[in-house]
């Protein structure tokens, strides 16, 4: 059995072209062993119907581009030369002519001027497709793993490399962190009156961070540079900078998925005013304020003071829990304590720690504090829960 599968051009302004054929697949009459497509045989077809197609694009598209858009003049032919266009279905070579500028638009004394519209188009020379395939996917795996993958997958042998997508990466953050800049320099401003209320869109935010250190794997080609950096003295610096610090936040909307935010804490010009550009995206109005949950660290509670949406900030469920287990730990340290006197303790810690649970805080403070003002009452106590 041979499926042949052909291609040809109808319909606009061009005339109907004669078929061409794209890929032709063969296999044994009565047979399962080669059921359907294969991969490469998939990847195949879709590089060749690419390499068709685009080429017939670009070429009505100049069609429109020969006159000249002031005056309507033909322009005339300077030379033919051609540019790779990567395309999530492969590289694909199309012709791009070059024109001289039309004289309406010449400058006396200067000389004439050429162009070329398709270069100036996709001046990049990569479709949105896989721009956002590469930031896609390397935003959930490492650099290496996602551009294999998508040579897996996709007729991309030769068409991204680990260097391309680490700079698609790279220009996407920026743009990102450039957009920011631009929302918060021209953002509305918090109002500073007393009459704020709750935010009625977003319940709370949540933030965390975590650090990412280098390293370098033994097994890796670059293993020696990288151990040779890290002992030289003018690499200090680039050393530190490989260990940074990310903050992430989730904020939970009430109408419909929550949102997200990160950024490397020391590469970031102020914390609250990226803290407030993400609550003012989220739908929070300049009379609301938000309650953020977060740990102890220091870098939070400086974002949170300086934030004008931010209406406090109180520790997440974990912190507290680890904050009562170290009080748990604190008891067991005491050589003064009975064994029934810290089981007593141990069981008002529980009691407190049931309390915040159940929302009723004050309770639990007050039990707290009690219970530390007798155990350091006690003669030869040198412990506190730390609870307070």
């Amino acid at each position: 059995m041979r499926l042949i599968i052909e291609a040809r051009v109808e319909g606009g302004e061009a005339r109907e072209t004669d078929a061409t054929i794209v890929a032709v697949v063969e296999r044994k009459d009565g047979s399962l062993a080669d059921l359907g497509l294969t991969l490469a045989e998939g990847r195949a077809l879709l590089a060749e119907v690419q390499a068709f197609l685009v080429p017939k694009q670009t070429a009505g598209w100049m069609k429109s581009q020969m006159a000249c858009h002031r005056c309507g003049s033909m322009l005339a032919h300077k030379d033919a030369r051609s540019i790779v266009l990567r395309t999530v279905f492969g590289k694909v070579d199309v012709t791009s002519p070059r024109l001289w500028a039309c004289s309406c638009v010449a400058e006396k004394g200067q000389p004439r001027r050429s162009l070329s519209p398709l270069c100036k188009a996709v001046h990049q020379r990569v479709t949105p497709e896989l721009e956002y395939l590469q930031a896609r996917w390397a935003a959930h795996l490492p650099y290496r793993q996602a551009t294999e993958l998508l040579r897996e997958v996709l007729p991309l042998d030769k068409g991204i490399s680990f260097g391309s997508t680490r700079r698609r990466i790279l220009a996407v953050g920026s743009a990102l962190d450039a957009q920011i800049n631009r929302d918060i320099a021209s953002g509305p401003k918090p109002d500073s009156g007393e009459q704020v209320r709750e935010s009625t869109t977003v319940g709370c935010v949540s933030v965390d961070s975590a650090w990412l250190n280098f390293s370098s794997s033994p097994r890796s080609r670059k293993a020696e540079r990288d151990l040779a950096e890290l002992k030289s003295p003018w690499a200090q610096k680039l050393t530190r900078d490989r260990h940074v610090n990310i903050v992430a936040g989730r904020a939970t909307l009430s109408d419909r998925t929550p949102r997200l935010y990160a950024y490397v804490h020391k590469l970031v010009p102020s914390a609250p005013a990226r803290l407030d550009q993400f609550l003012f995206a989220s739908g929070v109005a300049p009379d609301e304020r938000v309650t953020v949950i977060s740990d102890d660290a220091g870098e939070f509670g400086k974002a949170v003071d300086g934030s004008q949406l931010a209406r406090g900030r109180i520790l997440d469920w974990f912190h507290i829990a680890m904050k009562f287990k170290a009080a748990r730990n604190s008891v067991f340290g005491s050589k003064t304590m009975a064994p029934h006197e810290r089981i007593a303790v141990e069981t008002e810690i529980d009691h407190a720690k049931w309390l915040v649970w159940h929302g009723k805080g004050r309770q639990s403070v007050s039990r707290i504090k009690a219970m530390d003002a007798t155990l350091l009452a006690k003669e030869g106590y040198e412990y506190s829960t730390g609870l307070r």
